[in-house]
């Protein structure tokens, strides 16, 4: 995470080795979900940039949003 002036953003990457299309587009999908539902909570001025990593494509939104959770919440 990047401090700077402006609006939180975040950014998304999912390389084939986390699946086809379909999956890295559902995984890009999950995480900026859990940005919009949690956008208030987290710490604001920031760049967030989220790798998405092989088996990431297993993980259902309750999983995810804990991991996310522990990272950008504390």
């Amino acid at each position: 995470m990047q401090k700077k002036s402006g609006p939180t953003r975040l950014g998304v990457t999912a390389s084939k080795k986390v699946g086809g299309a379909v999956q890295r587009n559902r995984v890009k999908r999950l995480v900026r979900e859990y940005f919009r539902c949690n956008y208030s909570k987290l710490d604001q001025l920031v760049d967030i940039s989220i790798i998405a990593k092989k088996g990431a494509s297993d993980l259902f939104y309750d999983a995810l949003s804990d991991e996310l959770s522990l990272l950008l919440t504390g």
